[in-house]
């Protein structure tokens, strides 16, 4: 959302979100919430992002990850 102040903030205008979402909403719903999803589909948006010059905020913690 355009409103979203989290840790990917300024990535959203570079790399849009919206596939990585719908990608790990669906993985990560299919096992039961699995944290072993989750990390490693938000370690790719992080690492895209960071190639493609946005600057990427501690997303580790508030993730659990």
């Amino acid at each position: 959302k355009k409103s979203f102040q989290g840790p990917f903030r300024a990535c959203h205008d570079v790399v849009p979100p919206q596939d990585f979402y719908r990608g790990c909403l669906y993985d990560v719903c299919m096992a039961d919430g699995a944290k072993q999803i989750l990390c490693p589909v938000l370690e790719a948006y992080a690492s895209i992002c960071k190639k493609n010059g946005a600057t990427v905020h501690d997303w580790r913690t508030p993730s659990g990850c």
